[in-house]
């Protein structure tokens, strides 16, 4: 009996037994990732009949079957962020090209990247060749054209750069940031999950996990977001790396982020991307409405506090890095 092939199925949930990854598969076809967030369009995936009735369950060793018989697209670049700071809108442009495969956010990179928590016992070595065999199988081409794939991560998968940059060597990445005053208003108004105190899944520095639980909610936020940047910036100097300032955006997409992922866009696009730019990235739906104005009225005299003494040294240094890298 000959080997099964997973042609247009997607793995699209991790889960641990026996200190060993286990893989859930859905069935997309040559289906698209069109939405902003990979989970949406699992969502959606998962409402299908057939995907409700014939899912698959696998062993790693699948995976690692898988990846040797149909390797999939090699990821042509990786987008870090620090929250709220444009990094949608970036994914959003990059999969309007036909021959771009983009993963925004997608779940089973995350729970591989925390495997340290479900798999203690797994060594580093075990781990990498887990995203990679992982990575391998969501990088299968949808329809055909795909020549480039680049997948944005979760904030919190910053404190991963280190085990992704040894498993992916040579691959260029960014980190995008933004103001810290108007990320902190954005996550006051509706707080992001990996806020929530005990659901991060990594040390914070500067914040102590028993305290968290009793801190008042603004300073843990403030707190986790000053580490996510920190973590950044003590990934540099890196020669795979760019810095993007949310104020740079978008034109920067086509420019110099095209540039450091290895493409430029063709001049017959450029207007396309304009327009889909005018567009809100996360609600496409709705026309773009600039709230770095707003936010900073919104702002109370505690949270600009909070923004200064958690968020703002490592804004800094990240400024400071990104004029070098301007300079050179």
């Amino acid at each position: 009996m000959s080997a099964p092939r997973y042609d247009g199925w997607v793995p699209f949930r991790i889960y641990f037994a026996g200190g060993q990854p286990w893989v859930e598969w859905c069935f997309m076809g040559s289906n698209r990732f069109s939405d902003p967030f990979f989970a949406t369009t699992m969502f959606f995936e998962l409402q299908t009949p057939f995907n409700t009735l014939f899912r698959q369950h696998t062993p790693m060793s699948e995976l690692e079957r898988w990846r040797r018989e149909s390797p999939g697209l090699e990821p042509a670049g990786f987008i870090f962020h620090g929250s709220r700071c444009g990094s949608t809108l970036i994914t959003r442009l990059l999969a309007t090209s036909p021959e771009h495969l983009v993963l925004s956010e997608p779940e089973p990179l995350d729970a591989m990247a925390r495997s340290h928590v479900r798999a203690p016992a797994a060594t580093a070595e075990q781990r990498i060749e887990w995203l990679r065999c992982l990575l391998s199988a969501l990088a299968q081409p949808r329809g055909g054209t795909e020549r480039r794939l680049f997948v944005k991560f979760d904030p919190s998968e910053v404190f991963a750069i280190p085990l992704l940059r040894q498993a992916f060597p040579g691959v260029p990445w960014i980190f995008v940031y933004r103001e810290p005053v108007e990320v902190l208003v954005s996550h006051q108004r509706a707080a992001a999950t990996f806020l929530v105190p005990g659901l991060l899944g990594w040390e914070t520095p500067g914040v102590d996990p028993a305290a968290a639980v009793t801190m008042r909610e603004d300073e843990y936020m403030a707190r986790v977001l000053g580490g996510i940047l920190a973590q950044a910036a003590g990934q540099l100097p890196d020669p795979q790396a760019m810095l993007v300032n949310y104020r740079e955006l978008p034109e920067a997409i086509w420019g110099r982020i095209g540039r450091h992922f290895g493409f430029e866009f063709s001049s017959g696009e450029l207007e396309d991307l304009r327009v889909a730019a005018e567009a809100d990235a996360k609600r496409p739906g709705r026309k773009f409405e600039p709230d770095s104005t707003s936010k900073h009225a919104e702002a109370t005299d505690r949270t600009r506090a909070l923004a200064d003494a958690w968020i703002g040294p490592a804004y800094a240094k990240l400024e400071t890095a990104r004029s070098v890298m301007f300079r050179t």
